[in-house]
This record gives structure tokens, sequence and C-alpha cells, in this order.
């Protein structure tokens, strides 16, 4: 069995060496505004304050080694580990389905800019796939271009491609 990966050092050159990707500012506000609502009730401040911290903090690291993503956990992988990467949509479903859903997806979609979903991981060894908000991401395609190089796996459609 391979050595575990050291998800804090990882971070720590990621962000040392101008690849961390932070979540956008829209979601940390939203992340913020929920520690804030957690806070209001005397018991479960400690969550709350728990929320706002992390939500400052979340984000992507990529390193020649491997990856690493941050929020109320941390999910790391080495590149040779990475079987496949899947770039989902974002569908009617994930709002709760129906018309309303549908209209939901197809606004945001229409508002997200970079990628439109998350990134599916398959790594070598695990039963489940990892799974990475990219979407949530600040340059999301700089972001994944960097894994396609340094994982060896293409997985972005054409349209991401357009100037590069």
């Amino acid at each position: 069995m391979p050595e575990p990966i050291d998800k804090k050092m990882l971070m720590t050159a990621a962000e040392e060496n101008g690849r961390f990707y932070p979540m956008k500012g829209g979601w940390r506000g939203m992340q913020t505004f929920a520690g804030v609502l957690c806070c209001l009730l005397v018991i479960t401040i400690p969550l709350g304050v728990w929320i706002i911290i992390q939500a400052r903090k979340a984000g992507l690291g990529i390193t020649e080694e491997g990856f690493a993503y941050r929020y109320l956990t941390t999910i790391a992988a080495r590149w040779e580990d990475v079987e496949s990467i899947t770039l989902s949509s974002m569908s009617g479903a994930e709002f709760g389905g129906g018309l309303v859903g549908l209209a939901a997806a197809s606004a945001v979609k229409a508002k997200t800019t970079g990628l439109k979903g998350p990134l599916y991981l398959k790594v070598r060894g695990k039963k489940l796939g990892m799974m990475v908000p990219a979407q949530m991401l600040d340059n999301s395609v700089e972001m994944a271009l960097e894994m396609e190089r340094l994982s060896g796996v293409s997985f972005l459609p054409g349209e991401y491609r357009q100037g590069v």
C-alpha cells in the first residue's frame, strides 16, 4: 500500500507556488452567512465560527506531486494514483427537480463562469471517488487545464480549450 500523502505540506507548497485556487467570493459569502446564522443560537456558536474559518481557507491546491482540496475536510491524491477525471454538469435534479429545479439550473449555468459542474476523480485503491466542486473555484478552467497536464488524463471538452 502506498504511503499516504501529506495534505498539509501539499497545500502549503501549492500556496507558495501560486497554484492555489480559492473558492469564489460569492460562495465564501454564502458560507459566512450560514456561519452567522449558526451563531444566532448560543449552543451552535462554535459550529458557526468553525464554518466561517473553514470557508475562508477553502480551495484547491495543485503541485507536481498531486492535488489537495480543502473545505470541511481535506482530500488529496497523487497524480499517479488518479485513474480518471470526469467533468459533470449541473442538472435540474440537483436543484430539487421539476420545472423550478430546471429553471434554477438554467439560471445558475448561465451565470456561472468557468467550469459548469463538479469534477469527479476516481483514485486507485479507493472504492468511492472524490468530488471537487470545480464550478465554485476561481479560475476553474485554468485549474482544470493544469490538472489535465499534470495527471495526463484528458477530460475537458473542446469548448474550454478555446484560446489555449
